[in-house]
């Protein structure tokens, strides 16, 4: 399994949210009450995330991110630490949730992509 890169920096707090997945499966009765279960013991949350990333940093970024070996796209799951709200850093795996994005900010070190994206944790 592929690893997040540790020339890559670690996500910003800002914009760092934890989505955690429904595991139950609600059915709604024709009389009654509605009857609820657990649909999985399989957590997948979702985590929004952000970095703040050098030019170098973004593409070191795209070159792991496209690589089949890697990231493969997005498509493949990667071992990272993240804290996901279980006491602190841990090491997860995740994959992304669809395209990420960039888009450029200038601060008192330079230029930065500020990247942000939608993984999905177990």
């Amino acid at each position: 399994m592929a690893a997040w890169p540790t020339t890559l920096p670690d996500p910003l707090a800002s914009g760092y949210a934890l989505k955690p997945v429904d595991m139950s499966i609600r059915t709604d009765m024709e009389m009654g009450a509605a009857r609820t279960r657990r649909r999985t013991l399989v957590r997948n949350d979702k985590l929004s995330v952000g970095w703040s990333m050098t030019e170098a940093q973004l593409a070191a970024f795209r070159t792991w991110f496209e690589d089949a070996a890697q990231a493969a796209g997005g498509a493949s799951w990667f071992s990272v630490t993240l804290n996901i709200g279980t006491g602190g850093q841990v090491a997860v795996e995740a994959r992304f949730v669809g395209p990420w994005q960039a888009s450029k900010t200038v601060d008192h070190g330079g230029l930065r992509w500020q990247v942000t994206a939608e993984l999905e944790v177990r």
